[in-house]
């Protein structure tokens, strides 16, 4: 299977400007700003910055033969790099990054692009390396830089990222993300619901469903529940490229 890195730079950027749009409670919408640092058009903005990262993604483990290259989280400082650039505002788009670098590595060494490849993302994880943990560190820091809700940036003496999302942390940066990679139950959950109850041209009202149904396991952090839509809109989209969005 040859696998097209311009397509998954074009699905994350199309997702990451679909995702903020829907009237979903406690997030930026089309009609409401969260916040002044989180108005829709940051969202927006960065959405289109990430992307040709995740295409730089893409072809580095295409050219390794479609095996995990010795570093990947040097791209997700990255992409915080160009999330920010062009505009005000906080932190965007840190969740989506760091749920979709390993999902995305998954994705192509797989070649599939099926919402079970997820169960693989933690193979992923325990093959990267101290350098990848340094450089999470620094995205994370990054994030921190330019937000001061997210907690304070620590650096841990782990191996690799599957050592460090299992240390027993009470941080609240730590707890989340922790989330993020090793359960997907609430990715799939909201996946589902759009594959059983799109209908066409209504995607974005059934993303807020799905959001819907997934807030309260998430402790009703909009955020986390955003950042999941975003990877199940995602999926949804580049296993149905011919779909009307709205």
């Amino acid at each position: 299977m040859n696998y097209n890195s311009l397509d998954i730079m074009h699905y994350v950027i199309l997702a990451s400007v679909l995702e903020p749009i829907p009237e979903k409670k406690g997030c930026t919408t089309r009609k409401n700003d969260w916040q002044d640092k989180s108005k829709l058009e940051y969202f927006l903005i960065s959405g289109v910055n990430i992307g040709r990262v995740f295409y730089e993604l893409a072809e580095r483990i295409k050219d390794n033969n479609y095996k995990q290259t010795d570093l990947i989280y040097d791209l997700a400082y990255k992409a915080q790099k160009e999330s920010l650039k062009m505009r005000k505002g906080g932190k965007i788009n840190f969740g989506i990054i760091e749920l979709m670098i390993p999902i995305v590595t998954t994705q192509i060494i797989e070649q599939r692009n099926d919402i079970n490849i997820l169960d693989k993302v933690e193979k992923i994880l325990k093959k990267t390396t101290k350098e990848d943990v340094k450089y999470h560190y620094k995205f994370r820091k990054i994030a921190r830089d330019v937000s001061k809700q997210f907690p304070s940036t620590t650096i841990y003496n782990t191996n690799n990222l599957y050592e460090y999302y299992k240390l027993d942390k009470n941080e609240l940066e730590n707890n989340v993300h922790k989330e993020y990679i090793t359960k997907f139950e609430r990715i799939k959950q909201a996946y589902s619901i759009l594959e059983t109850k799109y209908k066409d041209g209504n995607l974005l009202d059934i993303s807020i469903i799905a959001y819907n149904s997934i807030l309260k396991d998430c402790n009703n952090y909009s955020g986390l529940a955003a950042d999941y839509i975003y990877v199940a809109l995602y999926f949804y989209m580049i296993n149905h490229p011919d779909v009307v969005i709205i």
